[in-house]
């Protein structure tokens, strides 16, 4: 079983990213929220009646569509591997690529308000109020 999961596995870098596309396979259309993304692939989240092996299409946006196949799929979420690997100048990867900064300056400024709200909590000598 393990094998088998190292053989599925992408070995590309993926980005976290959070945003919702239409999933297509085989003229059912469905919304899906696009957890992560590499150059070979997706991960997708909120599937319903999709197995591995399926033929799909995802749009992104209005005007930006990929094909690939489901690769896995438990319970909710599913793996994709797209039909063609992405390019870093591909339109699709850019848009990907900027939602996933988008994400990581969402994450960036909870922390920071985090460590400001906390730091004056802690009053001047840094050690809390009494």
């Amino acid at each position: 079983m393990s094998l088998a999961r190292n053989f599925l596995r992408r070995r590309d870098e993926r980005q976290r990213v959070n945003f919702t596309a239409i999933l297509e396979c085989r003229g059912v259309s469905q919304t899906v929220r696009v957890a992560d993304f590499s150059v070979s692939g997706l991960r997708v989240d909120g599937i319903q009646g999709l197995a591995a092996g399926d033929p799909i299409q995802i749009c992104l946006t209005p005007d930006m569509m990929l094909e690939g196949e489901i690769i896995w799929a438990v319970w909710h979420k599913a793996g994709i591997k797209l039909s063609r690997e992405l390019d870093v100048t591909h339109p699709a990867y850019l848009f990907l690529t900027e939602q996933a900064a988008g994400l990581e300056q969402l994450r960036i400024r909870a922390l920071s308000a985090v460590a400001k709200e906390r730091a004056s909590s802690m009053g001047p000598s840094g050690r809390g109020s009494l």
